[in-house]
C-alpha cells in the first residue's frame, strides 16, 4: 500500500534530491503516521492514561525516578527518590518537576484563560482530573515505546532491552529488536539514555479544543522525550534532558503575547535539603541561563549519610527556544534566524559567524561544522566504521557528499543550528502561594523579563520560563535543559558550564568501552570474580578502539556509598576507588596526562591512573571479606583517553585527535523504594560462606609446584595451572599444544600459537597467537584463561642463548675426566653471518675405546667421515644428530682428547653434503688453582662411562603436548556422621545486631540474621524455645540456613535461650542451642 502526497524529484549535478513537503510512511504496525515540516515523526495514535510507567535513573551520580508523563519525580510517591545525589544517598533534592508549556487564548465561551500542559501532580493530587473519565488533564504517554510484556514495565531505556518494544512506532523494521537512539541505530553515544513520547490531548479543563472537529484539548502538543546520562567524570553530576514539541493542532502559536503566545518552562518542587525542609534558598544566572538551589542552613532532613551534606542543585536551559524569522542575532553568535530544519541547502561560500572564519559550505549548515568524511554516514546516524553497522541507508542519503537530517552536525543533530532566546523568567515563591493546579496564578509569573524570590530560607517552588516563541502548526521546536549538582555553588556552576560544553559539540565526545558482564563465585573466606571480555572490542565514534584496562569497586551498599571516593580540587566525588586494577601492557602507565576537565578549559585536578602495565586479567579472588556478609562488585571497564603521542606510541590507531581525559563504563544497581531493581551487567551482589558440609572440592592434577604433566615433545618449557574456583571444574581432560613459526635456518623456530582441546575433541582455544612486548619480541610468560572450565594457565616458554647454554652444559656429576668442556656458537662466516642458534639437546656418551660407536665428519663440506668412539645423539629421542669432529694432529684416534673440537652441524638441503656448524663444545686442558695448564700426564681423558650433556632451553613446539585432569565437585553421597561437629551458629550470642546484616535503605530496623552455617546440603533444621515451643523450621541451602528471628506465623521472637535440631537424612541429627540477647 502506498500513500505518497505531494512528492516532487529534482535532478541535479550533485545527484538526486528528494523535497517531500508531507509524507505518510507505512510503518511495521500497518498504521500510518506523518512526517511534520520540520522532519519530525508525527505519531496518529494518542496519549494514554493506562501507558504510564516509571523508571528510576541510575546513570550517573545523579538517581532519580522519572515517568513517561513529564515529570522527574512523582510526588509523594517518590519521596527521597527524586533528584538523589550522590546516587545511593537517598538524599532527594527535588520533590518534582515538570516541563510547562503555557499559553494564553480564549475558550470556546470567549473567555479570557491559561492553559497549562504539565505532568506535575501524579501521585497523590486530586484535582486536575476529568470528574466523568478520571483521566487527569496532563500529559499521557503515546503507547507503543515500551515493553509492556514483561513482569515490571519500565520506560524504554538503553540499557535494558528488556524495555524496548518489539517494534518502534516511528521506525522501519531495520530498527526491530535495536535500540531507537538519539545518536542512530543502536547507537549507544550515551551510557543511558531513556525515551518516550506523550501528548496534552487529554486536558480538556478548558473549553479550548486546538484541534478541529475534535474535544481533544491541551494545546495540541506531542512531545519526543529523551534523557542522557554519562558516567564519565566530566558529565556524572548531569543529567540532560530534551523535549521536541511538535504542534499538532490547527493553530498557529506565536511571539506575540497577544495572539496565542506559547511559553516553554519548568514547575519544580526543590527541596536541597530533603522532602519537608523549610530552608530553601535559590538563585538565577540569566548568562547562564540557569535557576539553582540550596540548603541556607546547610542541614538535611535526611536519616542517613548525614556527613553528606546538601549540594547545590539546578536547572539549566542548554537550548531554549530558538526563533528563526524575527531576523535578530537571539543567541549572539552572530548568525541569524538559525533553524534546524533546513535541508543542506547550496555549496557556496558563506559566513559561519562565531564557530568558524567564513569559507565554502552548505548554507544549510549554518555553523560550518558538518564534514563530508566524518559526517556522511546517512539519514540513519551510523556509518562503516561503527558498531551495528547495517549497510547503506536505503534513501541513498549515506556517502552522497551533503549533508542530511540524521547525520551528525547537521539540523535536528546540531545544537548550534537554532537561534535562541535563553531563560526570559524566573519566580521563585513560597511552596502553596502559587499553585501549578491554578493556572491563573502560573501566566503572570512566567511572563518574559519576570524575575523575583519574594523570601528566602522557606519552603520554595521554581517556576521558570522561556519565551515567548514561535510554533506553527505542523512545525517543531526543541528544547534541551539539565539539571546540575555540586558540593558548593563553585562545583555546581562548574558542572554548569560542563554541561553546556558537552551540548555545544552534540554531546560528541568520548564514550568508555562496554561493560564487562561479571558474575561472582562466594566460597568460604573468599568472593571470585569472573567477567569476560566483550569490552575489549569496543570502538569509539570518535577515538576508535581505545580499551585499556579494568578496575575492582567494592562495597557493602548496593549504591557502593561506603567506597572510597576520590574527589576533585572542588570537593566533587570524581570516581571510586579501586580494590585491584588490570591494564594492557603498553606502556601506558601512572596517572594520566590530563586532568579530567582539561580538554574543555575546566580542568579539576584530578588525573586517571591508567595502572601499572599489569596485563589483563578477567578473575579476581578477594579473600579481604568476612563470611555471611553481603558484598558489592563492579568490574568498570576504561578507556585510554588521547594525547597527542598516542599514535606514534602505537597506542591509538588514529592519529590528530584532540587531546581527552580516560573514562569508565557505568556501574550501579539500582535501589527502589528500599528494593534493588536492576543490577548493571559488570554489577553484582554476593554472600561468602562455608560450602555445605558433605561437600568435595574439585581439584585438577599437578604436581608441588602446580605444574601439569608433558606427555609429548622435549621442550623445557612448562606450564602452571590454578583453579580459579573449584566450584567451576567440569570432569575433563584438557590438551595443550603448540605451533611454531621457522625462523632463519630450518633448526630455527618461534612459538606462534597455542591451542587447547578437551577430551571430546572439542576446541577451547583454537590457535591463540603468544603474545609480544611493545616492541614486538615473544613474550616468554604469558597468561592464559579458560574461565568457564575454571581454570588458569600460566605459560613459562624458553628460548636458547650462548650463557644460558654455558651454565646448563657439562659433564654428568659421576663422569672422571677433568677436561674442561667450553660451549660456544659457531663464529660468523661468509656462508652464515648469524650463529644458527639450535635448541636442541645433545648427549655425549664415552665407549670403551674398542668398538666404533659413531660417525664424524672432517669439515662442512660433508664429503669426508671417520669413525668415532663415542656416540652422539639427541636427549630424549636418540636420533644421531651430524656433527664435525676436529681432532688435533697428534692424537687422531676418533676419541676425545684435550685440546679438541665437537661442532653439532646440520644440512641446509637433504640432497646435498654441505654442513651448517652451529654449537661448538671444546675439550680444553685442565688448570691447577692459578690458571695454569696441568702437564699431560694429569690430564684424565674420558673414559667408558664418562657422559657430556649439551643442554639448551627448548622452546614450545609443535611436537609438545600437555595433558591436564580435572575432576568436579560434587556431594559426597555417604558422609562420615562426624561433619554433623562442623555446624555453626553464627553470631551466638546474637546481641542486638549482626555485622552480616543489610543495611535499612531509608528507615526502619532493617535486616535479621542469624546463620547455621556448615550444614549438610539436604538437611533442615527446627528451633524451639527454651520452654519447647516450636518455632520455625529452615532449610539449608549450599550449606546454609538462615533465620529472620521470626516465627512461623511472621512475629518477632523475644529474647532468650533457643534450641536447634538439625535432621540430615543419610547422616545424622544434631541438637545445639543458641542465645538472642537485647
Amino acid at each position: 500500500m502506498k500513500n505518497l502526497i505531494n512528492i516532487t524529484f529534482q535532478i541535479s549535478r550533485k545527484g538526486l534530491v528528494l523535497s517531500i513537503l508531507a509524507i505518510f510512511l507505512l510503518i511495521s504496525n500497518h498504521t500510518f503516521a506523518q512526517i511534520n515540516e520540520s522532519g519530525v515523526f508525527i505519531d496518529s495514535n494518542r496519549g494514554q492514561q493506562d501507558e504510564r510507567v516509571d523508571f528510576n535513573l541510575t546513570g550517573n551520580q545523579v538517581e532519580s525516578i522519572i515517568t513517561n508523563w513529564g515529570s522527574v519525580g512523582n510526588g509523594n510517591g517518590s519521596i527521597n527518590q527524586a533528584g538523589v545525589w550522590p546516587r545511593g544517598t537517598g538524599h532527594g533534592h527535588i520533590h518534582e518537576m515538570t516541563g510547562i508549556i503555557v499559553t494564553r487564548t480564549k475558550d470556546a465561551e470567549g473567555n479570557n484563560v491559561t492553559i497549562v500542559s504539565d505532568g506535575y501532580g501524579a501521585s497523590s493530587d486530586d484535582t486536575d482530573i476529568d470528574p466523568n473519565t478520571n483521566i487527569r488533564w496532563k500529559y499521557q504517554p503515546v503507547p507503543g515505546y515500551f515493553n509492556k510484556n514483561v513482569e515490571q514495565p519500565e520506560i524504554a531505556n538503553a540499557r535494558n532491552p528488556n524495555s524496548w518494544p518489539s517494534t518502534w512506532p516511528d521506525k522501519s523494521s531495520e530498527w526491530d529488536g535495536a535500540w531507537n537512539g538519539y545518536f542512530g541505530l543502536n547507537q549507544f553515544n550515551a551510557d543511558q539514555e531513556v525515551f518516550y513520547v506523550m501528548d496534552d490531548l487529554s486536558n480538556t479543563e478548558h473549553s479550548y479544543y486546538p484541534i478541529d472537529g475534535t474535544t481533544d484539548g491541551g494545546l495540541g502538543l506531542q512531545v519526543r522525550v529523551r534523557l542522557f546520562q554519562w558516567s564519565q567524570a566530566l558529565a556524572k553530576d548531569i543529567l540532560f534532558m530534551q523535549y521536541e514539541v511538535s504542534n499538532i493542532s490547527d493553530r498557529d502559536y506565536t511571539t506575540r503575547l497577544s495572539e496565542l503566545p506559547i511559553i516553554f518552562g519548568g514547575y519544580t518542587d526543590v527541596n536541597p535539603a530533603g522532602s519537608g525542609a523549610t530552608d530553601d534558598a535559590a538563585g538565577f544566572d540569566k548568562d547562564y541561563d540557569i535557576v539553582y538551589g540550596w540548603s541556607s542552613t546547610g542541614q538535611g532532613t535526611w536519616t542517613q549519610f548525614r556527613d553528606i551534606a546538601p549540594g547545590y542543585v539546578g536547572w539549566k536551559f542548554l537550548e531554549s527556544p530558538g526563533i528563526d524569522t524575527d531576523a535578530v542575532d537571539n543567541d549572539g553568535d552572530r548568525l541569524l534566524d538559525e533553524s534546524r530544519d533546513n535541508d543542506a541547502g547550496t555549496y557556496e561560500f558563506g559566513t559561519c559567524g562565531v564557530y568558524a572564519d567564513s569559507h565554502m559550505r552548505w548554507s544549510g549548515d549554518e555553523d560550518c561544522d558538518w564534514n563530508a568524511l566524518l559526517d556522511d554516514v546517512g539519514s540513519d546516524g551510523i556509518g562503516p566504521d561503527q558498531e551495528g553497522y547495517p549497510g547503506p541507508d536505503a534513501d541513498g542519503t549515506e556517502g552522497n557528499g551533503r549533508p542530511d537530517q540524521g547525520e551528525p552536525n547537521f539540523g535536528r543533530l546540531d545544537n548550534d543550528e537554532s537561534d535562541q532566546v535563553g531563560l526570559t523568567s524566573f519566580y521563585g515563591p513560597s511552596f502553596g502561594t502559587v499553585n501549578i493546579h491554578n493556572e491563573e496564578t502560573i501566566w503572570p509569573n512566567i511572563q518574559p523579563n519576570f524575575f523575583d524570590i519574594p523570601l528566602q530560607g522557606q519552603n520554595q517552588i521554581w517556576i521558570f520560563g522561556s519565551g515567548p516563541f514561535s510554533l506553527p502548526k505542523n512545525k517543531t521546536q526543541r528544547f534541551s535543559t539539565c539539571f546540575v549538582y555540586g558540593s558548593n555553588e563553585i562545583a555546581m556552576f562548574r558542572s554548569a558550564q560542563v554541561a553546556q560544553r558537552i551540548f555545544d559539540s552534540d554531546y560528541r565526545f568520548a564514550t568508555p568501552p562496554r561493560q564487562p558482564e561479571v558474575r561472582a563465585i562466594p566460597g568460604d573466606g573468599k568472593v571470585t570474580l569472573v567477567w569476560d571480555d566483550l569490552a575489549e572490542y569496543s570502538r569509539d565514534p570518535i577515538y576508535g578502539r581505545d580499551f585499556e584496562g579494568y578496575r575492582i569497586i567494592k562495597s557493602t551498599d548496593p549504591q557502593f556509598t561506603d567506597a572510597e571516593d576520590i574527589t576533585d580540587a572542588f570537593g566533587n566525588a570524581v570516581y571510586k576507588r579501586s580494590v585491584a586494577q588490570f591494564d594492557k601492557r603498553n606502556g601506558l602507565s601512572g596517572y594520566h596526562d590530563l586532568q579530567f576537565g582539561e580538554e574543555i578549559g575546566v580542568p579539576n585536578g584530578v588525573h586517571y591512573y591508567m595502572g601499572d602495565d599489569t596485563g589483563l586479567q578477567h578473575s579476581f579472588i578477594d579473600e579481604d571479606v568476612v563470611n555471611g556478609r553481603t558484598y558489592y562488585y563492579a568490574v568498570v571497564s576504561y578507556d585510554a583517553g588521547y594525547i597527542s603521542t598516542y599514535f606514534s606510541d602505537g597506542i591509538s590507531e588514529i592519529e590528530n585527535l584532540l587531546p581527552i581525559s580516560p573514562s569508565e563504563s557505568p556501574a550501579s544497581i539500582t535501589v527502589t523504594q528500599g528494593v534493588i531493581t536492576n543490577f548493571d551487567r559488570n554489577t553484582v551482589q554476593v554472600r561468602p560462606n562455608p560450602r555445605a558440609s558433605d561437600y568435595v572440592s574439585g581439584v585438577i592434577d599437578t604436581d608441588d609446584l602446580s605444574t601439569i604433566y608433558q606427555s609429548e615433545g622435549l621442550s623445557t618449557g612448562r606450564i602452571q595451572a590454578e583453579v580459579v574456583d573449584d566450584a567451576l571444574l567440569k570432569d575433563d581432560r584438557y590438551s595443550l599444544v603448540f605451533h611454531e613459526e621457522e625462523l632463519n635456518t630450518k633448526v630455527e623456530y618461534r612459538t606462534s600459537h597455542f591451542s587447547i582441546v578437551n577430551a571430546d575433541g572439542d576446541s577451547l582455544a583454537q590457535r591463540v597467537e603468544v603474545p609480544t612486548s611493545l616492541e614486538g619480541k615473544d613474550l616468554l610468560e604469558w597468561t592464559y584463561e579458560l574461565l568457564d572450565e575454571g581454570l588458569l594457565f600460566y605459560f613459562q616458554n624458553q628460548i636458547a642463548d650462548e650463557i644460558d647454554t654455558q651454565q646448563q652444559s657439562g659433564w654428568s656429576s659421576d663422569s672422571k675426566t677433568n677436561l674442561i668442556p667450553a660451549v660456544r656458537l659457531n663464529a660468523p662466516t661468509f656462508a652464515q653471518p648469524d650463529p644458527v642458534v639450535w635448541p636442541i639437546r645433545i648427549t655425549i656418551e664415552v665407549g670403551d675405546g674398542t668398538q666404533e660407536l659413531g660417525i664424524a665428519y672432517t669439515s662442512s663440506t660433508g664429503n669426508n667421515s671417520f669413525p668415532v668412539y663415542f656416540r652422539l645423539y639427541e636427549a630424549g629421542t636418540g636420533v644421531q644428530i651430524p656433527f664435525i669432529f676436529n681432532e688435533v694432529d697428534s692424537t687422531e684416534n676418533g676419541k676425545i682428547d684435550a685440546g679438541e673440537l665437537i661442532q653439532l652441524a646440520f644440512k641446509k638441503q637433504e640432497d646435498r653434503n654441505r654442513l651448517t656448524p652451529t654449537w661448538n663444545v671444546a675439550f680444553e686442558p685442565p688448570v691447577d688453582a692459578n690458571g695454569l695448564i696441568l702437564p699431560s700426564f694429569e690430564h684424565v681423558l674420558p673414559q667408558m662411562g664418562d657422559v657430556f650433556r649439551l643442554n639448551t632451553a627448548i622452546p614450545f613446539g609443535s611436537q609438545d603436548r600437555f595433558e591436564l585432569q580435572a575432576r568436579a565437585a560434587y556431594l559426597n553421597e555417604v558422609p562420615e556422621a562426624s561433619i554433623l561437629e562442623e555446624i555453626q551458629v553464627v553470631p551466638n550470642p546474637y546481641v542486638a545486631a549482626n555485622v552480616s546484616e543489610a543495611k535499612p535503605f531509608l528507615s526502619g530496623r532493617g535486616e535479621r540474621r542469624i546463620e547455621f552455617r556448615n550444614l549438610p546440603n539436604s538437611s533442615s533444621l527446627r528451633i524451639y524455645s527454651a520452654s519447647g515451643v516450636f518455632i520455625r523450621e529452615l532449610q539449608a541451602e549450599d550449606g546454609l540456613a538462615v533465620f529472620d528471628l521470626q516465627s512461623e506465623k511472621g512475629l518477632e521472637v523475644a529474647f532468650g535461650l533457643y534450641f536447634y535440631h538439625v535432621i540430615a537424612p543419610g547422616v545424622g541429627e544434631k541438637t545445639g542451642k543458641f542465645a538472642i540477647v537485647n
